[in-house]
């Protein structure tokens, strides 16, 4: 990911959906996103054309969402990291309720090269 693309708690949570869809072998559409979310269309275009701009999804002829591959790459790592700071969380604070929030605030928040030593590479 470029510095320059600084990625917001709600673009991580987007990611990680379509991730999850894609990984499902589900195809991803604006209204499944819009059912799954609880949110407008208009709502779901808005954020799908920040990440296309980003280059981590793209949408064929017939309006389904693909990630790109920067954008799998992103998903992975994005995944990698979340699941590393929800542990965390859940030892530190297993009463809270809204670990997914604050992680992915957390995320959206700490450098992706900082986050980056969360999982040095092999």
């Amino acid at each position: 990911m470029d510095t320059n693309e600084k990625l917001t708690a709600a673009n991580i949570r987007y990611l990680l959906t379509m991730k999850a869809f894609a990984d499902a072998d589900k195809p991803i559409r604006n209204t499944y996103l819009a059912e799954y979310f609880h949110y407008k269309k208009s709502s779901i275009h808005t954020m799908l054309k920040h990440l296309v701009s980003f280059g981590l999804i793209t949408k064929d002829d017939d309006n389904i969402i693909y990630l790109t591959e920067k954008g799998a790459e992103a998903a992975a790592r994005y995944q990698a990291y979340y699941s590393t700071v929800d542990s965390m969380m859940q030892k530190c604070f297993p009463a809270f309720a809204d670990r997914e929030g604050a992680v992915l605030a957390l995320l959206a928040e700490i450098p992706e090269q900082t986050l980056q030593s969360l999982h040095p590479a092999d």
